[in-house]
């Protein structure tokens, strides 16, 4: 009786022990190697996906706004009112002083008929430009006798990424 509980305790337990640590390295193994598998698959996909992006953003350049091309730019935004009869005053824009975070800010006044500044900012935002409006302030005009017209005055902002 003593020898069987002497096996039991010093080979059959023992072996146990082992087996279930065994058993918990392979299934930690398992859980790695499928974690890197999963890896490998995402990473193959983004690297695909990459391939893709990169050959997509190859034709953003023509619509970016690069540096030295402030003339160009204001010629769109004053032959653009021109078009729909808007008077445009650009008031403030960083055009000469292009800050680190490469964006140009350029604010205007402009003064027209209610749809044709309707117009005017649909053209601005179909343009070739990614141009952002990140502000826009549309008040009625008034007579010196403060009846109502229909023209409006426009204050808008907006934003451009520039590509140096």
């Amino acid at each position: 009786m003593l020898l069987f509980f002497g096996t039991i305790f010093g080979i059959l337990t023992p072996t146990l022990i082992r087996i279930r640590k065994t058993a918990r390295e392979s299934l930690k193994l398992r859980l790695f190697l499928e974690q890197k598998y999963q890896e490998s698959l995402n990473s193959r996909i983004t690297r695909k996906k990459l391939s893709e992006i990169k050959s997509a953003a190859a034709n953003f350049e023509n619509f970016i706004f690069k540096s030295g091309d402030e003339l160009r730019l204001i010629t769109f935004l004053e032959s653009s009112a021109a078009k729909f009869s808007v008077t445009p005053s650009i008031t403030s824009s960083n055009l000469d002083k292009i800050s680190n975070n490469r964006l140009v800010t350029i604010s205007m006044n402009l003064k027209g008929d209610y749809n044709n500044i309707l117009k005017y900012i649909s053209e601005l935002e179909s343009s070739n430009y990614f141009i952002h409006i990140k502000q826009l302030h549309l008040t009625p005009a008034f007579t010196k006798d403060g009846k109502a017209t229909l023209t409006v005055n426009l204050t808008i902002t907006t934003e451009l990424y520039v590509n140096e």
